[in-house]
């Protein structure tokens, strides 16, 4: 039997049965327990880790309630292996949505989390209109680990996701205000900022950030009130911006005035010694440069939470707390309560740390696979993030292909609704592939190769296929 170093730390806010389930978790997801491994004893576990039987007990149960792992009358605890379920038993692929793959996340142990927070009875009341304080402390306390050093008492907020803190950004200017979006762009952010009245001003952005003409918008002063923008995995075309480019649109806003609005919907998923720095990482080195900071557990956590941080200077801060106020008096004091749970507990440092090699492995795999499409399809890379833009070779109709993806069950976003004219991208296509194996990848390749043949000229055909 393989042996399971799990180590305990009696001083450490994570309880131990915590500890030891995580541990066994861990050793499962990552393969070296593998599926109908006879777990050891109650009795023996906990002799080894000098931890009560009792301890034991509840860790296995904590265990068995993720699904890894099952328990038999007379037979101990078995490994049932990760729930992954086959491409076969798909009804399709909705990769018209930039999501996780679900069946990696902890859906079981957030569940139990919520379960052991709904023994107070408070947690079924109305939550700090803020934010609750232990879920704002404990993302003040991860951000900090990436260089951003947030007062969770003034200066960070608690949204229902990040649609909703774009909504209210949208709203905390008058009518009218000039609003900069990156062109392309991602389209619930448009939509948030001209619904609330805002003037839009698109910004080209090219494969590494704003070129030149967008960077001499953001520097001309008053021009712009604010420039909406996702340096880290973009969308749609999961591309970065480099240190340089960040600290290029650092730079103009600070010249220009505007403040910069980072969508960090992804950032957490990225390797410590990998992970680019936030614009709200740099801000102290351009004074007078001013950054709103969004970051979201939905696409590295579980999207069920809608649950968001806005960070920022604590005046725009309480402007967007009155906003909020107004709209729903706070979020789910128990949701809250359970992700505060997990990040201070260090549950969600490991999830990250489980499940990024899979997440770069479905990357790899994707890049592999696609090359076989050209030329009739061309991706732009580096792959990154849960989404990547494909653009179709002349000669091959859009809509027949969109079309023809999704009789064969796969969903597609066009590419059209990223550009700010509606025209631009017309030959391309959005992909999330975020919720995808390796195995599927495959599968879904295969039926683009199938669209593509129905959806090609007969002119085109001989040079494409």
């Amino acid at each position: 039997m393989i042996s399971v170093t799990v180590q305990i730390d009696r001083e450490a806010a994570e309880p131990l049965r915590t500890q030891i389930a995580s541990a066994y978790a861990g050793a499962i997801r990552d393969g070296r327990l593998s599926t109908g491994t006879v777990l050891p004893s109650v009795r023996a576990l906990s002799g080894r880790l000098g931890v009560s039987p009792v301890t034991v007990a509840a860790a296995y149960r904590d265990l068995c309630a993720t699904g890894l792992a099952t328990a038999l009358p007379r037979s101990g605890v078995r490994v049932t292996g990760v729930p992954v379920t086959p491409a076969s038993e798909r009804r399709g692929f909705e990769l018209n949505r930039i999501e996780p793959d679900l069946r990696r996340h902890p859906v079981a142990e957030c569940a139990r989390l919520i379960g052991e927070v709904a023994q107070d009875p408070a947690a079924g009341g109305y939550a700090e209109y803020r934010g609750e304080r232990a879920l704002r402390e404990a993302i003040a306390a991860f951000d900090r680990t990436l260089g951003i050093d947030v007062d969770p008492a003034s200066s960070l907020l608690i949204t229902s996701g990040a649609q909703q803190a774009l909504s209210l950004l949208g709203r905390v200017w008058p009518v009218g205000t000039v609003v900069a979006v990156e062109d392309p762009c991602y389209p619930g952010a448009r939509l948030a900022f001209a619904g609330a009245g805002a003037t839009l001003v698109p910004l080209a952005v090219g494969e590494d950030g704003p070129d030149a003409e967008a960077l001499k918008v953001l520097a001309e002063p008053g021009r712009v009130a604010a420039f909406y923008c996702c340096p880290t995995h973009a969308n749609p075309t999961g591309r970065s911006w480099s240190e340089a480019a960040r600290r290029r649109v650092l730079a103009a806003a600070q010249q220009g005035g505007a403040w910069l609005i980072e969508d960090d919907y992804l950032g957490d998923l990225e390797a410590p010694g990998q992970a680019l720095p936030r614009l709200a990482a740099l801000t102290g080195e351009y004074p007078g440069a001013r950054v709103v900071r969004v970051r979201t557990f939905s696409k590295t956590l579980l999207p069920a939470l809608r649950l968001a941080g806005v960070s920022a200077e604590p005046a725009l801060i309480a402007r967007l707390l009155a906003l909020k106020v107004a709209d729903d008096l706070g979020c789910s004091a128990l949701l809250q309560r359970a992700l505060a749970a997990f990040l201070s507990e260090g549950g969600y440092q490991r999830h990250l740390e489980r499940v990024r090699p899979g997440y770069v492995a479905v990357r790899q795999c994707l890049s592999d696979a696609v090359a076989r499409l050209a030329p009739a399809i061309t991706f732009a890379g580096p792959f990154g993030g849960f989404c990547l833009l494909g653009r179709l070779a002349p000669g091959i109709d859009t809509t027949r292909f969109l079309g023809e993806c999704a009789r064969l069950g796969v969903q597609l976003t066009p590419g059209a609704d990223y550009w700010a004219d509606g025209l631009t991208g017309s030959d391309c296509f959005r992909m999330g592939f975020g919720a995808l194996t390796p195995d599927e990848v495959a599968t879904v390749v295969g039926l683009l190769e199938r669209a593509v043949v129905q959806a090609v000229t007969p002119a085109a055909a001989r040079s494409l296929l």
